[in-house]
């Protein structure tokens, strides 16, 4: 190990100069075909540049060496882009009419959402802040055989799409510098776009039809991160009321029971 030689000075005009003797070092005890003297001159008593020097003097020889200046990436935001498969039910209760009361069973449909996520600056970086606009979409039709209506059948219609927007934090458990598993738990604000639930005959004519105002509800979550970049979540939604602005006698509660969502993260 031998130390580099340079040093700033005043000179006897009261100026100042350098003693740049480093760059004679180098030129001298560190051969490589690919330099030259001129770029040597050029190199200034600079970490920076005296790294990169080094680091090309060793590629140059193919050695193995270790950076130790090299500082890693602080990675505090994520934007990822997470599929999904929701599997979802609703069910429509009329306290004074059990005929006008249907059942829309579990029926499995996609929906996609675009999260950002806000690594928190403590604890080793295990707590993240997480909002995740999210579209998704039920439509389903159910035939309910009645006797108290022309035709003797009643057709529940029900097309609810919106954009939720769930809040919320996630917590990691780190298993090594690759993978991790996570838990979340969110506040789930939803935005409902021209959706509708409608009963009509069998001939099509209106029997009776509901503009759609749900509610919020919250949401849980379960997955596993690889390498920052790949992840699986099963999430479960609590019961969500779609009828807000309805007398008592109706509800309609829609529930998902699980989402399968997959990730990807852009950066």
């Amino acid at each position: 190990m031998e130390q580099l030689i340079y040093k700033k000075y005043k000179t006897s005009s009261a100026k100042i100069g350098e003693n740049n003797r480093f760059r004679q070092q180098l030129w001298l005890d560190l051969k490589c075909p690919d330099f030259n003297s001129n770029e040597l001159e050029a190199l200034d008593y600079k970490k920076n540049e005296l790294v990169s020097f080094f680091i090309d003097y060793n590629r140059c020889h193919n050695q193995e060496f270790a950076n130790y200046s090299k500082k890693t990436k602080k990675d505090f935001f994520n934007l990822t882009i997470r599929p999904r498969l929701n599997n979802s039910s609703l069910q429509i209760q009329n306290s004074k009419s059990e005929a006008r009361s249907v059942n829309f069973e579990n029926k499995f449909g996609p929906g996609i959402g675009v999260e950002a996520e806000f690594i928190l600056p403590f604890n080793k970086n295990k707590w993240a802040i997480i909002l995740e606009p999210t579209y998704r979409a039920f439509k389903a039709e159910r035939v309910k055989p009645v006797n108290n209506l022309t035709g003797g059948e009643l057709v529940a219609n029900v097309d609810y799409s919106s954009i939720e927007l769930p809040i919320g934090l996630r917590y990691y458990l780190f298993l090594n510098n690759h993978s991790k598993f996570f838990v979340d738990a969110t506040y789930v604000i939803d935005f409902d776009s021209n959706s509708f639930i409608e009963y009509t005959r069998n001939d099509g004519s209106m029997v009776k039809t509901f503009d759609i105002n749900s509610g919020s509800n919250l949401a849980f979550g379960l997955g596993y991160k690889l390498n920052n970049k790949y992840s699986v979540e099963a999430r479960y939604q609590t019961t969500r009321q779609l009828l807000g602005n309805y007398d008592l006698n109706w509800s309609a509660e829609f529930n998902t029971s699980i989402s399968i969502i997959l990730g990807y993260s852009l950066f």
